[in-house]
């Protein structure tokens, strides 16, 4: 027969993992508004591993163009997925570039007649946020 303790060991420790799972849940990502400009929205889209910047005819609705800016590894040993996932956390039309930051201060500039993606300095674009952890 099973010692006392042994059903109360396991109900501790049940609860500790179901604890644990629980605080690896991130919060939901900050909302970024489009940015309208010459008839076409510009949007960010992600799963947290592939982001991406959509454009769309603002009067039509139909998509014209999609081009991935990053894409982030996850990886089974740092834990729940979740914790691990980035999202693109600020846009801004600067001339013929979308300059987009992701929520770890990383940046990019995406070419809109080239609809090409290349990795930017945030300093002067963006003002100092906290990276997301």
């Amino acid at each position: 027969m099973p010692h006392p303790r042994f059903g109360t060991a396991v109900i501790f420790l049940l609860c500790s993992l179901m604890t644990i799972g629980a605080a690896a849940k991130r919060i939901p990502p900050k909302i970024v508004p489009p940015i309208i400009a010459d008839g076409i929205r510009y949007s960010a889209e992600g799963d947290g591993k592939d982001n991406y910047v959509v454009a769309t005819d603002s009067r039509t609705e139909k998509q014209l163009w999609r081009v991935k800016v990053f894409h982030n590894r996850v990886h089974w040993w740092r834990g729940e997925e979740d914790v691990q996932w980035v999202f693109i956390s600020d846009m801004k039309l600067i001339g013929n570039a979308l300059l987009v930051r992701d929520e770890k201060n990383r940046c990019y500039s995406v070419y809109l007649k080239a609809k090409r993606v290349k990795k930017q300095q945030c300093d002067s674009i963006f003002p100092a946020q906290e990276p997301r952890r």
